[in-house]
């Protein structure tokens, strides 16, 4: 019997004390949340998370949980090493929260879908230089956004925004944000802080 079917869909934290590989696998599809027993996963060493470390491990899910949700054509190990990720026309409602466990990732185009925000971990991308959403319906720009001090082009246009958080003041390498066809009726002034910025509105 597949006890994983009769779990309520809106249950996300769920204590683990042991399971095997396949029946990880199937909890990843289903929940995004995920308390771990560390010692009983260092005593049955799950396969390939074998002598890692608490973070490392919890990663790796969190990375094997993004693929199973957005049915992505890269094995784990491709995917933690990835630089460029195209989710362009892929009808998305929802950005799951695991985004952020690419942390080697430089270009995110997420353009031409449904999305009406990104989730704030898109803050831990510190690496990121390029990061198109664009032709969504987008209503909020997570503050997390001003993390990505490395971000040198942000393509905002053709949403529903209303405001920009005052965070966008952090990214100093910033070269060009696309603001055209929102709702805004004003920028913050932090945005001055910016020194070679170029603004298309």
């Amino acid at each position: 019997m597949d006890y994983f079917n009769i779990i309520p869909s809106d249950i996300n934290n769920i204590i683990v004390s042991y399971l095997s590989s396949d029946e990880l696998k199937t909890l990843l599809k289903n929940f995004s949340l995920i308390n771990l027993n560390w010692n009983t996963i260092n005593e049955y060493h799950f396969d390939e998370y074998v002598n890692i470390s608490m973070y490392e491990y919890l990663r790796k899910l969190g990375i094997e949980s993004l693929i199973n949700k957005l049915n992505l054509p890269y094995s784990m190990n491709d995917l933690t090493k990835l630089r460029k990720l195209y989710l362009l026309s892929k009808k998305l409602m929802r950005v799951p929260p695991e985004i952020g466990n690419l942390i080697n990732l430089q270009r995110l185009y997420l353009s031409n879908n449904q999305l009406t925000q990104i989730p704030p971990e898109i803050g831990n991308l510190i690496n990121l230089r390029e990061l198109f959403v664009f032709d969504n319906e987008m209503t909020q720009v997570p503050p997390e956004i001003g993390n990505l001090i490395n971000l040198q082009r942000l393509h905002l246009s053709n949403n529903q925004l209303t405001q920009i958080p005052p965070e966008i003041g952090n990214l100093i390498n910033l070269k060009t944000l696309h603001l055209s066809n929102n709702q805004l009726t004003q920028i913050p002034p932090e945005i001055t802080r910016i020194p070679n910025i170029k603004i298309y509105e």
